[in-house]
């Protein structure tokens, strides 16, 4: 159901309006109404309506007036100006501030209809557009996850493997350059803000290549692809003094090959990178900007969402698959780092 609010100093329009609109079949319903446009701005404030009908003549503030107050608050809410006479030169400034329509009193019922048929399609674009970009940057954030890894790891092959990957799955299901452009583009943005916390904010003047929907070919958005990667490597490479802790790395290394092991501790890695536990812990923290148990975690929900993108995978299996013997603990580990728990976490990637 969508709301609307009728602005307008004569109470009659009011009343004829309201009936045509919450009799229409496009699913609109009144839920305000105002007599001039200063008690509009704060109805409109308040509630939030998805379409606005509005007389220009009006005293206090007029309906330009008013569009116009709207207009530098949000750009979402439809408008149609109302008026009792032809005046194409406030039609034309009406345009200017990006109204729907500009019809004249009296309205008849079949304009009326046509209209609110316009304006419900309009809606309902903006709703699917809505939704689409909130799936595709659920797609991204978990590709960013996996791409910030790799380059605060400095696995710059792994980091253009991955997005090389994700280009031919997106070419793969009928995307245009336009559009592999702007999930690209997404997963960049997203991992550069995850460097940027990882960093302590010292990457905030990082380098900032961006693809450009002018690019003309594949092979281009390839070779700026690899341009941003290696500016995010060297800025990672100088701000964290690459190669100072070698035996973390070989930690690291070793909690990559045992992470399955649910009784894997500190300890053992530590003994590994031939440290003391205090020692290694600090230095783990110091170098990977989370400490073992975070890195741990991280590592184990990042395998447990690669092995339930896997149309046949079960849920209890894959929690014992990363050190999981306890499926709560598991499932509300998981639900924990990504928001939701592994049931639905599948269910969205598979549709099972």
């Amino acid at each position: 159901m969508y709301s609307v609010l009728i602005v307008d100093d004569e109470v009659m329009i009011k009343h004829s309006l309201t009936k045509l609109i919450d009799g229409s079949q496009y699913g609109f319903r009144v839920n305000g109404e105002a007599e001039d446009g200063s008690e509009a701005l704060a109805l409109w404030e308040r509630l939030k309506p998805d379409l606005i009908i509005t007389d220009i003549s009006m005293p206090v503030m007029d309906g330009l007036e008013l569009i116009e107050e709207i207009r530098k608050r949000s750009q979402d809410t439809e408008i149609v100006i109302l008026s009792g006479y032809d005046d194409f030169g406030y039609a034309q400034q009406a345009i200017r501030y990006g109204i729907t329509d500009y019809v004249l009193k009296p309205v008849r019922q079949e304009l009326l209809e046509n209209l609110l048929r316009k304006v419900a399609d309009r809606l309902d674009q903006k709703g699917r557009s809505f939704k689409e970009r909130g799936q595709r940057l659920w797609e991204c954030r978990g590709i960013a996850a996996s791409l910030t890894e790799h380059l605060w790891m400095l696995r710059e092959p792994e980091a253009l493997l991955q997005l090389s990957d994700f280009h031919q799955q997106l070419m793969s299901r009928g995307l245009n350059l336009a559009q592999c452009l702007e999930h690209l583009e997404d997963v960049i943005a997203l991992a550069e803000a995850e460097l940027i916390a990882r960093s302590g904010g010292k990457m905030q003047e990082l380098p900032k290549p961006r693809l450009s929907a002018a690019i003309a070919s594949q092979d281009e958005v390839v070779l700026h692809t690899r341009i941003s990667i290696a500016a995010f490597a060297e800025q990672v490479r100088m701000i964290r003094n690459w190669g100072q802790h070698h035996g973390i790395m070989k930690a690291v290394r070793y909690i990559e090959a045992h992470y399955a092991n649910e009784y894997l501790s500190l300890s053992q890695a530590a003994n590994e990178a031939g440290m003391s536990d205090s020692y290694f812990s600090r230095c783990f923290k110091e170098e990977l900007g989370l400490s073992f148990i975070e890195y741990v975690i991280k590592l184990r929900m990042e395998k447990a969402k690669d092995l339930l993108e896997a149309a046949e995978s079960k849920t209890n299996e894959v929690a014992h698959a990363v050190g999981y013997s306890d499926y709560p603990h598991f499932s509300k580990s998981f639900k924990k780092y990504c928001g939701v728990a592994p049931n639905e976490y599948k269910k969205r990637l598979t549709g099972k």
